[in-house]
């Protein structure tokens, strides 16, 4: 999918490893629809993921994508929940905690055992990877997601 700010289909940026060697990397949205809800019978919801390509790969695939088509390696996005938050490697949120998920935007933080639930997704082409999903603990109060940030 084209980023909406500069039109491109890869968004190129550059990264620093921890030993402080740069490389130029770019950045794919890839979507895609998944049934959801209701035992999966309910609706469609789209899944959106990040793919990180090194160079070698950008010019690979520079030609051969273009908004709305299908990626051209199969796979798919599979959804991933877990306690512990990701920490930004890099951008201007490097070292930061990423915001658990919450019900709404701006909504109470969704929590599994008390511990706030983290929801990440990716691209894989793995067919047989199957989402990780949490339990959500019942609703009993609304604690935003910066009361939860330690």
């Amino acid at each position: 999918m084209e980023n909406s700010k500069t039109g491109k289909i890869i968004a190129l940026s550059t990264s620093t490893d921890d030993k402080g060697v740069k490389r130029e990397i770019g950045t794919l949205m890839v979507q895609s629809s998944a049934p959801s809800g209701l035992s999966r019978i309910g609706r469609l919801s789209t899944r959106t993921a990040f793919i990180t390509l090194e160079k070698d790969l950008m010019d690979y695939y520079e030609g051969s994508l273009f908004h709305n088509t299908e990626f051209p390696t199969q796979g798919k996005i599979v959804v991933s929940e877990t306690l512990v938050p990701y920490i930004y490697k890099s951008g201007e949120k490097k070292g930061q905690k990423q915001d658990p998920k919450t019900r709404g935007k701006g909504g109470a933080v969704i929590t599994h055992n008390g511990k706030p639930v983290y929801r990440n997704s990716y691209f894989t082409t793995d067919m047989s990877e199957q989402d990780v999903l949490l339990s959500s603990d019942p609703v009993t109060g609304s604690t935003s997601a910066t009361d939860m940030q330690e």
